[in-house]
């Protein structure tokens, strides 16, 4: 960037800062050092003693440009003059799979958010305008989007604020210079190497002028109500957790048959929400993968698909399971009496307790029950090994562990979670499947070994 000075004196007024605002506390501002990002700075400045925040600067030093330290300097004295605290961060950009552009814009966020949570902050402000809505709804619309991607960048979205939107660009440099603030020009910004630059420099140009000389406008009004739509749905994509969407584990479960008899809008809808939910970066699933899972769901129950972002559907014979394809590292603990243990993975715990009258438990599921006389402690709850056997209650031999989840139709996504609890003789359980013959109970027992999962409540 090079310092742009402030042009000529001219009457502007102040641009207001859009809401819902934060509470009081640190409001993190993510500044560049050009005229949008000043703007914000000077914004938040004038207004935080009223609303009881705490400014602060962060500034992303991404290292693409030999002047990039220049302006981190300028930031920093800008903070200093607004007596903000001051955040800077150098990032190494690594563009391998995908565009310069996204992936600046994907290392930056995240440098930000570490900011964030260094300052506590309640709130990162982010200089965000309406050309920038404009030119976001017109890269959507022409890459395909559906309907949740015209509502593109929302004012508020937890933790990003963006209180500038319906200010436009020029409305800020003509602010700036009426106060004879400076800002930097990243000549970056004219490059035609940049999908964005194209859009703002050739493609609303033309539309302005063969369309609509209002066009960024009519642009940034369509996002504003597509926004208004999307919080519609959303609203009834949460009326449908616990319902229709239910958690187990780490996974999302989706009840096949209440699914299937949903209008495809709704389908839709609620498989995003679920996607959302999982990887917490919002609707991040393309129309066609969409599509694919809607597939699956109307397939027969045992196949799989992979998804974008790390992320499966199982097709059950009662759901649509959606969870990571690589399922979390299963806990190797020794114990060495009654218990409790935590598995996160599972969203459960597993409960050890000595009790003195036999549970009413089956062969098969959440609990079991073990001879107490007969456990030779300490136990060991484990992974199955690689070509483990067991032999369940009342087999007449042992089986591979594999073969015996798949004549039980144990679903795929719990087969990789299938639990072992042993000890130095053998295995007692292949948890929550089967109890090997060895538990079996001949009524002379004066104690019982209870085994039971107990879900953990969701935060």
């Amino acid at each position: 960037m090079s310092l742009s000075p402030p042009p000529k004196h001219v009457k502007a007024a102040v641009p207001p800062l859009g809401g819902p605002l934060p509470g009081p506390g640190v409001v993190l501002a993510g500044v560049s050092g050009g005229s949008d990002s000043v703007a914000l700075a000077r914004l938040l400045a004038m207004a935080a003693p009223e609303q009881g925040w705490r400014l602060a600067l962060g500034h992303v030093d991404h290292t693409l440009r030999p002047e990039s330290g220049d302006d981190a300097r300028f930031v920093a004295q800008l903070a200093d003059e607004l007596g903000a605290a001051f955040f800077c961060q150098k990032v190494t950009v690594d563009g391998k799979g995908r565009s310069l552009e996204d992936a600046a814009r994907q290392t930056r966020r995240e440098a930000l958010v570490q900011m964030a949570d260094q300052t506590g902050a309640v709130a990162i402000a982010l200089g965000h305008t309406a050309g920038d809505q404009a030119e976001t709804v017109l890269m959507r619309l022409l890459g395909g989007t559906g309907l949740s991607g015209l509502a593109a960048m929302r004012p508020w979205s937890a933790p990003w604020w963006r209180p500038l939107l319906a200010a436009s660009r020029q409305e800020l440099r003509d602010w700036l210079g009426a106060q004879g603030h400076p800002w930097r020009e990243d000549p970056s910004n004219d490059s035609a190497n940049f999908l964005r630059n194209r859009v703002r420099h050739q493609l609303l140009p033309l539309a302005r002028e063969l369309v609509n000389p209002r066009a960024e406008e009519a642009l940034a009004r369509l996002a504003s109500l597509a926004g208004e739509e999307e919080e519609l749905w959303q609203a009834w994509c949460r009326e449908q957790e616990g319902q229709v969407l239910q958690r187990q584990g780490t996974s999302l479960l989706l009840r096949g048959e209440l699914l299937a008899g949903m209008h495809p809008a709704h389908q839709r809808r609620l498989l995003r929400h679920a996607v959302g939910l999982l990887t917490g970066q919002g609707q991040h699933l393309l129309a066609l993968h969409v599509e694919q899972v809607l597939e699956l769901l109307a397939g027969a129950p045992g196949r799989r698909l992979t998804l974008p972002s790390g992320l499966m559907a199982w097709r059950e014979a009662e759901a649509l399971r959606l969870d990571r394809a690589q399922p979390p590292p299963c806990p190797s603990l020794v114990l060495h009496g009654p218990a409790t243990v935590a598995l996160p993975h599972l969203g459960a715990s597993l409960r050890l307790e000595l009790v003195q009258e036999k549970p009413p438990v089956a062969g098969r599921g959440p609990s079991a029950c073990l001879p107490a006389q007969a456990v030779r402690w300490p136990l060991e709850l484990r992974a199955p090994q690689p070509g483990e056997r067991f032999q369940p209650l009342g087999a007449p031999g042992s089986k591979r562990l594999s073969r015996l989840l798949i004549d039980r139709k144990v679903p795929q996504w719990w087969r990789a979670r299938t639990l072992i609890l042993a000890d130095r003789e053998g295995p007692w359980w292949a948890a929550p499947w089967a109890v090997a013959e060895r538990a079996r109970l001949k009524g002379t027992e004066s104690a019982y070994l209870k085994l039971s999962f107990v879900d953990t409540p969701q935060g």
